[in-house]
């Protein structure tokens, strides 16, 4: 009798083992994954790649901002399934000195292109050091909007 629903258990612990679907969504494709990717993209979410894939590989799916920072990732890491990846963005940007920047480092500046370096290094060359980086509106050119994009990058 004990034997007869030990018996019984099998078959239906087997019956139950063999019908479960393997198209659910754990099974479905066992050479993909999904990972997650925050932080410095411009399009932080889900993404599904193939098993086996690297960061750098990720790289050319996903679209980094202007402010990331990969110096802290290794490129030929190898992603698992499910995986968090947040991409750090800059902490410490280099300012540009408005008083000894050449017009290279000034044409750096987001709107300021040659030309215009060139009219900040003759004014500096011609008025003297800026005393304050509001200074810089005395330059032709520059305006408050103009100052506005620029003076998180520049100093004296």
């Amino acid at each position: 009798m004990i034997r007869s629903i030990i018996l019984i258990v099998i078959i239906s612990i087997s019956v139950i083992y063999l019908s479960v679907d393997l198209k659910s969504p754990e099974y479905k494709d066992n050479n993909t994954i999904q990972i997650e990717i925050k932080g410095a993209v411009n399009n932080p979410g889900i993404y599904q790649i193939n098993r086996g894939s690297t960061f750098n590989d990720v790289l050319e799916i996903i679209n980094l901002n202007d402010n990331h920072d990969l110096s802290s990732i290794s490129l030929n890491t190898t992603l698992y399934n499910n995986q968090l990846i947040v991409i750090p963005e800059k902490k410490d940007k280099e300012l540009i000195s408005i008083n000894s920047a050449s017009i290279e480092e000034l044409s750096t500046l987001p709107g300021i292109g040659p030309s215009l370096a060139q009219r900040i290094v003759y004014y500096r060359e011609n008025y003297g050091s800026f005393l304050c980086i509001e200074d810089i509106k005395n330059v032709s050119g520059i305006g408050d909007a103009k100052f506005n994009k620029i003076k998180q990058y520049i100093t004296l």
